[in-house]
């Protein structure tokens, strides 16, 4: 039904296109979608799961359409933005995984006076759990499992002097899911910090955070931890063309296993590079531990990114996308475990055929080698995609 929307939509192209404005209150969208994945359950070269066995192959397509929307209200001085989609995801082969996802959202930003402003975010979504990092590995890595998302941020800055202000944020997220319910776990977060920023926009700013970890489930293998975090952001713009981002800290977490803590260093490091202006360049590289994590520790990566963009003319442009990440059990008070990395190279081609359509293409390859037995694998996917909005 969705991909008949969707198409429906399209052969009104020419009565949308005079429609569809940028600065409209409404937004809507339409997408249809096709990806070939080489290796979808992401499967050691070695072994098979029930799926595979019963298909004889690891490979396979999916469609997908996509409809969203989003809603930008101006009430006074307050800004409400609501944003809702929802996709319809059909595979060729392996049909017992088709599903759909949808994400929907509330964005408040909201002003008191000439010095008290911030954010109230809202967000709840559900998709598709990955087969990436899937305990169950091996013969188990095969069913559809998928996974909720809800959680509730708030920002707030006090602007003492035109130049320094005092910054606070406070937020929970909770992440359920239908079959790996052993997983299923709540992350609470509260910062306060301080900073400066010039009148050309550079910035320094001190932070001091503090984080709680908890399992639905105990397990006698595996608990949650809390945590606290201080940090310094800094932001400097030599010239136009030039962007620097650096951030530094240190965390201090006590697991709930034993009750034995450790000091973890954690920074990033940004620079994005307008050569000229059809061109950009971007690289990062730091390490900080994975939002959530399904072990009997924490996940610490060390991530670098190096990404090129290209306008070739006014419609078209190419990407092209590298990242590399290694990643390493952290087990309060034993060495690091199950050390992998992981490396994925994507190229990337957009033309945006009229004012309100955008057609783009991407080829993919990605590999992971793990210490953990059957844990390697290789990737290839392709795609297409088209967006309508209206």
């Amino acid at each position: 039904m969705w991909f008949r929307i969707c198409l429906l939509g399209v052969c009104f192209i020419d009565y949308a296109q005079a429609a569809y404005d940028p600065e409209d209150i409404l937004k809507l969208n339409a997408g249809l979608g096709y990806q070939y994945d080489s290796n979808l359950f992401k499967l050691d070269e070695n072994i098979n799961n029930t799926q595979t066995n019963k298909m004889g192959k690891r490979s396979d397509s999916k469609l997908e359409a996509r409809l969203g929307g989003r809603l930008d209200l101006t009430i006074s001085r307050q800004l409400l933005t609501i944003n809702a989609d929802i996709n319809q995801i059909s595979y060729q082969n392996f049909s017992d995984l088709n599903h759909n996802d949808w994400n929907a959202g509330l964005t408040w930003n909201w002003l008191v006076g000439s010095t008290l402003s911030g954010k109230l975010i809202a967000n709840t979504s559900t998709r598709m759990s990955s087969f990436e990092d899937d305990f169950l590995s091996g013969s188990g890595n095969s069913v559809l499992d998928m996974q909720r998302q809800n959680s509730l941020n708030w920002q707030g800055t006090l602007q003492l002097k035109s130049s320094i202000a005092i910054i606070a944020s406070a937020g929970t997220t909770t992440e359920k899911h239908d079959l790996k319910e052993y997983i299923n776990a709540k992350s609470d977060v509260a910062s306060i910090g301080m900073q400066y920023q010039s009148e050309k926009g550079n910035f320094i700013a001190a932070r001091h955070s503090w984080r709680k970890y908890t399992y639905d489930q105990d397990l006698p293998f595996r608990a949650g931890f809390t945590e606290q975090t201080s940090s310094i952001d800094i932001g400097y713009a030599p010239s136009s063309k030039i962007d620097l981002n650096a951030s530094v800290g240190l965390s201090q977490w006590e697991s709930a296993l034993n009750g034995q803590s450790q000091n973890t260093p954690q920074g990033d490091l940004a620079l994005v590079w307008r050569a000229t202006s059809k061109s950009i360049f971007r690289m990062s590289y730091g390490q900080s531990f994975a939002e959530f994590t399904s072990g009997a520790g924490r996940n610490l990566d060390q991530r670098m990114n190096l990404n090129a963009k290209w306008l070739m003319t006014e419609r078209t442009d190419w990407t092209i996308d590298f990242n590399h990440r290694d990643r390493s059990l952290e087990v309060v008070g034993s060495r690091s475990a199950n050390d992998e990395s992981t490396d994925s190279l994507r190229l990337a081609l957009s033309y945006r055929a009229l004012k309100p359509l955008t057609i783009s293409s991407y080829v993919q390859a990605e590999q992971r080698k793990s210490d953990v037995r059957n844990g390697n694998y290789k990737d290839y996917q392709f795609g297409f995609n088209a967006r309508f909005d209206y």
